[in-house]
């Protein structure tokens, strides 16, 4: 019987030990995965000068890892020259960028009111002919990236954006203007908590312009309406929804300046550098979260783009910039394009 037992041990422990050596490699692999991005976290930290308390080391650690698994989901899916991966948003979960990066006003409203539509007295291009490529920058109508900070105002930062590139355009003089007017002047939105770009152009016609930046500087929160119609610097007379058609769009980069348009940003968080091509169930077009201003285009190795300025500094993608797959409605970018007309 003792014998019977030793042998029966021996058998179970035999079991055990090979149970144990058919999981370990993926148990170690486990380990080496949750090692290797503990590296990559290290090295985010230095990059971005990022120290946390003992605590909040850990979530974050955690964020930062569910933010590079869905780079990674990402960068499988995506049919462009994309490429995602860790940025400065990486320790940032989804809720808390949403708040502070897109425009909550949009994000939680799906009813866009007429005024965000062209109307048929807009007009239709008809010549749609144009340059291979255009980019603004080359001609100096755009100014520097800026940084919108966590605050909800992309809305006023594409509208000013478009502004200081047509005033450029008209009076070959570029300067920098103030988004801190439109929050604390513009009745209509609502400051870090999003807007429009139709109410923002309203806004600078009803106040009479926009001051330069250095004479209404930007806090990223909201304040006191400082406004001084002797500080004006740029009007404009009206603002001019265009057709929802990409080619037209084009057209009308080409030959008048830049355009600002709302898009679905979901591909944005993760993007480091390249072309983004998503499908389209992976960044549908009637979710807008977010104002740009698309500043030219071009075509690489078959891949049409555009050129796109965000507002999430100079740190951010190429340099402050991304482009996105041109003639697909990507992220719906083709819904609400328009500009202004400056005096």
């Amino acid at each position: 019987m003792f014998r019977l037992a030793i042998v029966c041990l021996t058998i179970t422990c035999s079991l055990l030990q090979s149970e144990a050596i058919n999981q370990g490699p993926y148990l170690e692999d486990e380990d080496e995965d949750r090692v290797q991005m503990r590296s990559q976290f290290e090295k985010f930290k230095a990059m971005y000068n990022k120290d946390y308390e003992d605590l909040e080391e850990e979530n974050r650690f955690n964020i930062f890892v569910e933010n590079m698994e869905k780079a990674k989901r990402m960068q499988e899916q995506d049919r462009g020259t994309a490429v995602y991966g860790m940025n400065k948003f990486s320790d940032m979960s989804d809720e808390e960028f949403d708040g502070f990066y897109f425009n909550p006003a949009m994000s939680n409203n799906s009813f866009w009111p007429k005024e965000a539509y062209w109307t048929e007295e807009d007009g239709r291009l008809t010549n749609l002919t144009g340059p291979r490529f255009v980019d603004w920058r080359k001609h100096g109508a755009v100014t520097g990236v800026k940084n919108q900070r966590k605050c909800g105002s992309c809305w006023a930062f594409g509208t000013v954006a478009n502004i200081e590139s047509m005033w450029y355009i008209r009076h070959k003089k570029l300067v920098v203007l103030s988004e801190q007017e439109l929050l604390d002047c513009d009745t209509w939105d609502h400051a870090c908590k999003g807007g429009y770009t139709y109410n923002a152009f309203r806004a600078i016609i009803s106040l009479g312009g926009v001051m330069r930046e250095r004479d209404y500087t930007y806090t990223a929160t909201k304040g006191r309406c400082s406004f001084k119609r002797t500080k004006v610097m740029a009007q404009i007379v009206s603002y001019r929804n265009l057709r929802p058609h990409e080619q037209e769009m084009k057209a009308w980069l080409a030959r008048n300046g830049p355009i600002t348009v709302t898009i679905n940003g979901v591909a944005l968080k993760g993007y480091r550098r390249g072309i983004i091509r998503p499908t389209f169930s992976e960044c549908r077009p009637n979710k807008m979260t977010h104002v740009v201003l698309i500043v030219g285009y071009g075509v690489v190795r078959s891949h049409p783009y555009w050129i796109i300025k965000n507002s999430w500094g100079a740190n951010w993608g190429e340099q402050g910039y991304f482009r996105i797959y041109r003639g697909e409605q990507a992220c719906g970018l083709n819904r609400f394009p328009t500009t202004a007309m400056v005096k």
